[in-house]
């Protein structure tokens, strides 16, 4: 009877063990979900401010904007660099090509000339800046990762003036 006893304990034991493994598993998972989903956010946003500003530094009309894009190349490059290092160094995958969204955006964007252009180019950044402006307050305030949440408190300032920037430049464009 000892015996039994002594199995069904290792049993439960074994059972419980399993369960905790399991949980911790899935609650690992489950974070690092978010911030992958971060990641991949960033990235393909900061990769878009890239391209299209390189679109708009060849095809804008206003001298304000083709300076605003020249800053947004810069600007985002340096970003997408320090946030592909830390990716990568928590083996989180980095995308390397825009999502359809994105592509699409750039697309239309490519067939506008003149006026036309700088206001639809500076349309997207308004929103897109917005957009990036939600996605890393969130990150900053709720993120898991200390790495993750304190590149997205340094770059939110910085979006913040590309935002205001934009505001301003879409005001001049839409007389």
């Amino acid at each position: 009877m000892s015996t039994t006893f002594g199995n069904v304990c290792l049993a439960l034991v074994t059972l419980g063990v399993l369960t905790v493994m399991a949980l911790a598993t899935t609650n690992a998972a489950a974070a690092g979900s978010g911030e992958q989903q971060f990641v991949t956010q960033a990235a393909i946003g900061g990769m878009a401010e890239v391209e299209m500003g390189k679109l708009a530094v060849d095809k804008a009309s206003s001298p304000d904007v083709k300076k605003f894009a020249a800053q947004m190349i810069s600007d985002h490059t340096k970003a997408d660099e320090e946030l592909e290092k830390l990716a990568t160094g928590k083996s989180l995958k980095v995308p390397t090509a825009l999502d359809t969204e994105h592509k699409r955006k750039l697309e239309r964007l490519s067939k506008k000339t003149g006026a036309d252009f700088d206001k639809s180019y500076i349309q997207d950044q308004v929103s897109g800046h917005k957009k990036m402006q939600q996605l890393l307050a969130a990150e900053a305030t709720n993120g898991k990762d200390a790495d993750l949440k304190m590149f997205a408190e340094r770059t939110l300032p910085t979006v913040k003036q590309h935002y205001q920037m934009a505001k301003q430049i879409e005001a001049k464009v839409e007389k």
